[in-house]
């Protein structure tokens, strides 16, 4: 095994497959928030890498644009992350912190801040450059807005008769854990509810309220797909009373209800994640020719109890992806 340390990111390659490169870009440490890394993305990566025989790439900078980089997206204007800096400094949910950080990787502090973190950048997805198939590995929170996937698959692919050939992976993959899925479907919704209890927990001690008009764009559109989801699998009497009195406890009920009407947890297209936000990898490898570009979200559920088996799932579906991209 060859073992590289990079500033940002360490590689790992054992010489055999270079044509596979698997990475985990939001394995840093968690500052600040909890959710701020990808949990045991990193575990799951690694298990993949064994698999492939491939080359391995993890993240170990925090994701947080004053504290790090985030790998995963697009490049900020020098005067924009330099402008952007002092507020991140100051620590406050913002619609402005938001939106930046659904499209730009860094602030920095000064000009030499910005091309050091620029670097990092680069080089860590140069790591990839020699790679047909890059399969980035990532953490679906287990919130009621993903049920009832416990593994998100995004494609990249405009190509229709690719993204059936995609559906058929999926649809082989689940049809061979079924079993294992099934087994499983008790202790996914006692996770979901549980991991609903923390985030509802949060909510209200940081705003009071789930009024939604009330709460910064990051909390109000997270819990508005949550709504979303227990709309699609709760009867009327339960969304007439969500719609007249939203309480940590009318909502809570409401997710308790829509998870017993859910269909057995399963791997999906698409179901949670569409790639949009993924502004680095498509910055680096599109549109370029020969890539095969895939990113892959499971539950933290998954990583945390099952890492082993969320690893086989994932080399199941690159291992049927070089049967379509021959």
């Amino acid at each position: 095994m060859d073992i590289t340390f990079h500033r940002g990111y360490t590689c790992y390659a054992n010489g055999t497959d270079a044509s596979v490169a698997i990475i985990a870009p939001h394995a840093g440490p968690a500052f600040r928030t909890v959710n701020s890394r990808d949990d045991n993305s990193e575990t799951v990566a690694s298990l993949c890498w064994r698999k492939t025989n491939g080359k391995l790439v993890v993240s170990n900078i925090s994701r947080l644009r004053d504290w790090g980089v985030d790998f995963n997206r697009d490049i900020p204007p020098l005067n924009t992350a330099l402008r952007m800096y002092h507020t991140f400094k100051e620590d406050v949910s913002s619609d402005e912190i938001t939106t930046y950080k659904k499209q730009f990787g860094w602030v920095a502090k000064s000009e030499d801040d910005y091309y050091r973190r620029l670097r990092i950048y680069q080089n860590f997805w140069n790591e990839a450059s020699d790679s047909k198939y890059i399969i980035m590995v990532h953490r679906a929170i287990s919130r009621i807005k993903s049920v009832p996937s416990v593994m998100d698959v995004v494609t990249f692919i405009d190509e229709e008769k690719k993204k059936d050939a995609i559906k058929e992976i999926v649809s082989r993959v689940n049809t061979k854990y079924y079993a294992f899925l099934k087994s499983v479907e008790k202790t996914y919704k006692k996770f979901v509810l549980l991991e609903q209890e923390r985030v509802i927990s949060d909510l209200t001690k940081r705003h009071q309220s789930l009024i939604l008009k009330n709460l910064p764009m990051a909390d109000r559109e997270l819990l508005e797909k949550d709504l979303d989801k227990i709309g699609k699998y709760s009867q009327k009497f339960v969304l007439k009373r969500l719609a007249s009195t939203l309480t940590p406890q009318t909502f809570l009920g409401a997710a308790k209800h829509a998870l017993r009407n859910i269909p057995t947890p399963q791997v999906t297209i698409e179901n949670v994640f569409d790639g949009s936000l993924a502004l680095g990898p498509k910055r680096k490898f599109f549109p370029k020719k020969g890539k095969v570009l895939i990113e892959v979200e499971p539950t933290y559920f998954m990583n945390r109890w099952y890492p082993e088996t969320t690893a086989k799932i994932i080399v199941d579906v690159v291992n049927m992806l070089k049967e379509v991209y021959v």
